[in-house]
């Protein structure tokens, strides 16, 4: 049982998983998808209440081995003052478990998607010059592109843009052939392998 406190001050228990193992439970991949998983009801208010607890996610077929931990902790996480796994693989957000899930059903490889991600970023600061955006990998929908929803160009708004696939295999081609590349490098930092590693980075160089 874990403790949580809602919107209206009820605090209460509520029975959500701390680890899952998605081979074992292989219905939790859809759950995480619709936005189910780690949700529940507030017992005095009837609220609808879809956290991001830290939780951990195993999925051996895929050699994967997550940490979900919460966003209001992702300055924590960064500023090392968090305990992680070792050999654990950090996601910071539901948001992010989605889009890692997805990514690792597809048959993805993670370093490239975030690379691409990175290369998306670029695109959207040259058009939409100092718009902060979040960028999420939704599904491989045929052998032909990936597609990629991308947060905060426009208000209230969702821009979906779809990659080829024969960039995305230039992409891990490209980081296979070169392990050493900037971006790439970048992108895996530790645990945490996202290209909001570059973003960080930018900052502290600032």
């Amino acid at each position: 049982m874990r403790e949580l406190t809602c919107h209206c001050d009820q605090t209460f228990s509520v029975d959500l998983p701390e680890t899952v193992n998605l081979d074992e439970r292989p219905e939790v991949i859809d759950a995480i998808d619709d936005g189910s998983f780690l949700s529940c009801v507030c017992p005095s208010c009837n609220a609808q209440l879809n956290t991001d607890l830290r939780t951990e996610v195993l999925w051996p077929s895929k050699h994967a081995r997550l940490l979900l931990i919460p966003e209001a902790d992702r300055m924590l996480f960064f500023s090392r003052k968090l305990e992680i796994p070792e050999g654990t693989q950090v996601v910071i957000g539901y948001p992010e478990l989605a889009d890692r899930i997805a990514a690792l059903k597809a048959g993805l490889d993670v370093t490239a998607v975030e690379t691409l991600k990175y290369h998306l970023a670029e695109q959207a600061e040259q058009t939409n010059p100092g718009k902060s955006v979040r960028i999420y990998f939704e599904s491989a929908n045929d052998s032909e592109a990936l597609e990629f929803h991308i947060h905060g160009l426009r208000n209230d708004e969702v821009a979906v843009t779809k990659i080829p696939m024969k960039l995305y295999h230039s992409i891990r081609q490209s980081i296979s052939n070169n392990p050493d590349d900037d971006v790439s490098k970048a992108v895996c930092n530790g645990s945490y392998i996202s290209w909001q590693n570059i973003l960080i980075e930018d900052n502290g160089n600032d």
